[in-house]
């Protein structure tokens, strides 16, 4: 059984998935600035808030994201799914299929820099950053931003495949009070639990 068509949404586990902690930018003039620039000041102020709100939307389904600082993510989509982590775990679940997935989280993570540095190419028109390589998971990602240098969108294809995993963001609060209770999650207690699913061989 496999998780990987659950939800890549990235800290990057160590191996397979990238877990995406969104960080947001500060003002900065775009009309200027090289596609590297542009990445640069996304990669160098996505540490600026040290917590995050929003409403999300991958693939057309819906959801609530929260995350803290430095490891702490939880998220619900509209139709049950869950993916929550609090830097030692992380826990998919998924109601359709009433199973859960547990995986040890080791080390730190890459984050949105793992994801989006190591391109060979990348070029910017307006806010609309392109990255694209012949050596990536990610053959092309495409990172949107608002006027304001906070994250939109991004859209990532993988090698090999003519589609795209969309991810966009809206309503985004920071710096807001988030318990670190949210980020403990306890599947239910029917739920069928598999141990490290990402460590196992396809």
């Amino acid at each position: 059984m496999t998780f990987r068509s659950f939800l890549i949404f990235p800290l990057n586990i160590k191996k397979k998935i990238p877990i995406i902690f969104i960080g947001f930018l500060f003002s900065f003039p775009l009309y200027s600035q090289s596609g590297e620039e542009l990445l640069s000041v996304l990669l160098s102020t996505m540490n600026s808030f040290e917590s995050i709100r929003a409403n999300i939307t991958i693939n057309g389904t819906s959801g609530l994201m929260s995350y803290k600082k430095p490891h702490n993510l939880y998220l619900k989509l509209s139709d049950g799914r869950i993916l929550s982590a609090n830097g030692k775990h992380l826990w998919f679940y998924n109601p359709s299929s009433a199973i859960a997935g547990k995986q040890d989280l080791k080390g730190g993570s890459g984050g949105l820099y793992g994801l989006l540095s190591g391109y060979e190419n990348v070029s910017a028109t307006g806010t609309t950053i392109r990255l694209t390589s012949e050596k990536k998971a990610y053959e092309e990602i495409i990172v949107s931003m608002t006027p304001n240098n906070i994250l939109r969108s991004i859209r990532m294809k993988p090698r090999g495949r003519d589609s795209y995993t969309e991810i966009s963001l809206s309503g985004v609060q920071t710096n807001i009070g988030l318990p670190a209770s949210i980020f403990n999650y306890h599947p239910p207690s029917s739920a069928q639990i598999v141990e490290n699913p990402l460590n196992q061989r396809e």
